[in-house]
């Protein structure tokens, strides 16, 4: 992702994504290197997806 394109809402909502992500790690008790590029290319897009609905 390039933070050059975003507007300041979009990187709000992707730092919150990054927060929400940070958030369900630690409730998992996993670290980010137990997961897969897959997995947090889809649990990243689960948060952005619901932040962007709150905004």
């Amino acid at each position: 992702m390039h933070t050059q394109q975003l507007n300041a809402k979009e990187i709000d909502i992707v730092i919150a994504a990054l927060g929400e992500c940070y958030r369900r790690l630690s409730a998992a008790e996993m670290t980010a290197k137990e997961l897969s590029q897959d997995g947090f290319a889809l649990m990243f897009q689960s948060a952005y997806k619901h932040h962007a609905q709150e905004h």
